[in-house]
């Protein structure tokens, strides 16, 4: 129904998406129940202009495109995930503010009974308050904190870990240089192991 609902406004709908259960097969389930679904695959986390196009063209035409938006490795804005500040890509959602296409969050998810769940959220509302560059921003940091609620959600079946919380930590330590050996022990010894 949420799907549906966005479909109606005409723009295309913005899936979003992460690697949260089985991501690759969002696309193939809504296509099979009939549904035109487009996935972007980033090249250095950058959509190139053709594929820009390619994008816009899809949304004019009513489509579905899928983008999953947890690479959070480079960007200009900054978000926080879990308290750590990560940077995040403004495409996604300038792309979003400027189509008017909905985004609406979607994933498959497999449930205790061990059996695939295709969960079709509510469209996410954007923040419009005239300023372009400010939407942007405050944005992309509501897109992060969905995405951090939908990890917490689904802990067990995130399978994205290159996500590196530590790396724009000004003057923090890396988990591994946090936790020191215990005295007398040294990594990788063979009489006495180390504590990993």
């Amino acid at each position: 129904e949420h799907l549906q609902t966005a479909l109606a406004k005409g723009k295309g709908v913005i899936a979003l998406g992460a690697h949260i259960g089985n991501f690759v097969l969002v696309g193939t389930r809504l296509g099979i129940e009939g549904y035109r679904f487009h996935t972007l695959f980033e090249a250095n986390g950058r959509a190139d202009r053709k594929a820009v196009t390619k994008i816009l063209d899809a949304l004019k035409r009513n489509e579905i495109v899928h983008n999953l938006r947890d690479n959070l490795k480079k960007g200009r804005i900054n978000a926080s995930l879990f308290g750590q500040r990560v940077p995040s890509p403004r495409g996604p959602i300038s792309l979003a503010l400027r189509s008017a296409a909905p985004v609406v969050p979607m994933y498959l998810v497999r449930n205790c009974q061990g059996e695939m769940n295709l969960v079709i959220e509510p469209e996410i509302e954007m923040i419009r308050d005239g300023n372009l560059s400010e939407e942007i921003e405050r944005n992309t940091r509501q897109m992060v904190f969905f995405l951090e609620s939908l990890i917490r959600k689904y802990p067990d079946q995130w399978n994205w870990l290159t996500v590196r919380l530590w790396k724009n930590q000004p003057g923090r330590a890396s988990p591994a240089r946090v936790r020191e050996p215990l005295q007398g022990w040294t990594r990788g010894s063979i009489d006495r192991p180390g504590v990993v």
